[in-house]
């Protein structure tokens, strides 16, 4: 009785690890065309306007798309490799909003060699973007931070802005992937929140163990 209890929970294990498997890579799939349609738009805006930083655009880009593609078959990527890409992509919305947006990292060195969701600060980063400093006249800061505490490593990322709490908050679909990723990866071991703070920015939170459930 208890070698047949046992096989059935052996078979339930593996049909849910399979099924999270697909969802993990449904959820994956959305985001190098989300990624490369959102760079693209970009660039658009950048050809008439100053056709030579257009051109460097699309170096940026071509090396930023290098790298997912690389990265895309793998469930998790270091850190290190991660912030690769989210400095590709600064660099390449900077060309866009020019003095409207700036960026600071303060991230301690033990965070480098965390595996994290690939794309994950990327997504994020641009969220912030496109949903905050966008949207104000005089732009905005991005500031990364990452430190480890515990086995834990914990990501912040605050950009000027405001979030709208009053009524459906306006965070696309940067924060859907993510928090739809933790869960399939981690579980109840990670952690996702994103508020307002007391210096008028908005803080994006996640929390990570040292390795996927």
């Amino acid at each position: 009785f208890f070698e047949r209890y046992r096989n059935e929970e052996i078979k339930n294990l593996k049909w849910e690890a399979t099924k999270n498997e697909v969802e993990l890579n449904k959820i994956k799939s959305q985001l190098n065309p989300h990624f490369i349609f959102n760079s693209m738009n970009s660039i658009r805006a950048l050809i008439d306007e100053d056709p030579i930083k257009a051109k460097r655009s699309i170096t940026q880009l071509a090396n930023i798309l290098r790298n997912t593609l690389m990265m895309g078959r793998k469930k998790t990527v270091l850190f290190e490799e991660e912030m690769a890409i989210v400095n590709d992509f600064i660099e390449l919305e900077k060309t866009r909003y020019e003095e409207r947006l700036s960026c600071k990292e303060e991230i301690e060195e033990e965070a480098y060699s965390f595996q994290i969701p690939s794309l994950m600060i990327q997504t994020l980063v641009e969220n912030g973007i496109k949903h905050g400093i966008s949207k104000l006249p005089k732009g905005g800061i991005i500031i990364l931070r990452a430190w480890v505490k515990n086995d834990f490593l914990t990501i912040e990322i605050e950009n000027t802005g405001e979030l709208i709490t009053d009524s459906k908050p306006e965070t696309g679909f940067g924060i859907l992937n993510t928090t739809q990723r933790l869960n399939l990866l981690y579980g109840k071991l990670a952690s996702f929140e994103i508020f307002n703070s007391e210096h008028q920015t908005v803080i994006t939170k996640v929390v990570l163990p040292k390795e996927p459930i």
